[in-house]
């Protein structure tokens, strides 16, 4: 049988930078873990079928592993804000970081360099009110104003279309539990990357872009779960939730305080945030206490959770284009189709561009023209 005479230093450079353990791989191969431990020493050779099944898991072209492997990870380097200490990357999730900056890159070399960038000072405990203020003011938005749009899934488009206007490219990630990570910022002075798990809810989705957001501000990558036991989760938190809900418009909405699940509920509607974001912003200005912020919490991860498991129960399922185009959005997307417009790439390209194949990549680039570019 024919077999594949790849560079082993390749293939152990690739399972250890993509986070992938000797089980997992070798149970992609079919074989024993063993049998993966002889690829990368050199005593064997897989074949052919194998290296495609490898380049699959590791996600890597098959040219990857006949060449020596790279002096350096392929993977951005992000601080760890979730409070875990030693707790490995998941292999899914360094994917997605992978592919987020190879999406950047795409970008930058089809779209240039953005016309506007977020410009706000560094933000800290004493500062982060006016820092949101100074964001706000930047997009041009007053105190009062929300988002028109009806729906939480419309808001988060909103918001992510004003930050991809501003220079911050915002994609989402499918398939990932949210104990594994709710938010990732990866810091460019251009075109920084905001990623979001779309397990999560869509108000929960909004916030997470903000809180993103405050780290960039602060010249930070970050892993985040938003925990509050964590510094600079807490102080992001506060960021996030000054600019969705500045103090002055608060204030203005609160009718009656004695209630604070009532009241929570209230500002989360005027508001087009999630009861949990509402909440973190009313114990910031003392409307009301730990302990309700703590029952606010349990109440919003139980009815996250039942409504995760109705959904889960409904019938039918999400094309994975629809998922690949929600996950790009449509600012990434644009980019691509106006560079296959301009023949500045062709189909091939654009496979590799979108992560599909060529059905996939033109029902992709029909719901973008269909929608007017719209998510």
């Amino acid at each position: 049988m024919a077999r594949a005479p790849i560079d082993p230093a390749a293939l152990a450079w690739a399972r250890e930078v993509s986070h992938v353990e000797l089980d997992d791989l070798a149970r992609a191969l079919n074989v024993k873990p063993s049998r993966v431990v002889e690829f990368e020493s050199g005593s064997a050779q897989p074949t052919f079928r194998q290296l495609t099944l490898m380049a699959g898991k590791l996600d890597r072209p098959l040219g990857f592993f006949f060449a020596p492997p790279p002096a350096v990870p392929d993977i951005p380097e992000t601080a760890d804000f979730r409070g875990r200490a030693n707790e490995d990357l998941p292999a899914d999730l360094a994917k997605e970081m992978r592919r987020a900056e190879q999406h950047r890159d795409a970008m930058l070399d089809l779209g240039g360099l953005p016309a506007r960038r977020v410009d706000v000072r560094s933000i800290t405990w004493d500062t982060f009110a006016a820092r949101a203020t100074e964001l706000r003011a930047q997009f041009g938005l007053t105190d009062a104003f929300v988002p028109p749009e009806s729906s939480n899934n419309q808001v988060f488009s909103f918001w992510r279309g004003l930050l991809e206007d501003n220079g911050i490219l915002v994609l989402q990630a499918t398939k990932i539990s949210l104990k594994a990570f709710r938010g990732l910022s990866l810091h460019h002075d251009d075109l920084p990357v905001v990623i979001v798990n779309g397990a999560d809810s869509p108000a929960g989705r909004t916030f997470t872009l903000f809180h993103e957001v405050g780290h960039l501000i602060n010249r930070t990558s970050g892993l985040c779960v938003l925990q509050q036991s964590v510094n600079e989760e807490a102080l992001a938190n506060n960021f996030a939730a000054a600019f969705l809900m500045p103090e002055k418009a608060v204030r203005a909405s609160i009718v009656d305080a004695e209630d604070p699940g009532a009241v929570a509920d209230s500002l989360a509607r005027h508001f087009k945030v999630s009861t949990l974001a509402a909440a973190v912003r009313l114990r910031r200005l003392g409307v009301i206490e730990d302990d309700d912020l703590d029952g606010i919490r349990a109440d919003s991860d139980e009815r996250w959770e039942q409504a995760r498991q109705a959904q889960s129960a409904k019938p039918g399922f999400v094309p994975p284009w629809r998922l690949r185009y929600r996950d790009l959005g449509p600012s990434y997307i644009g980019t691509v189709a106006r560079a296959l417009e301009d023949r500045r790439v062709d189909f091939v390209d654009a496979t590799y561009l979108l992560n599909a194949r060529l059905p996939m990549v033109e029902q992709i680039l029909a719901e973008y023209y269909r929608t007017g570019g719209a998510e």
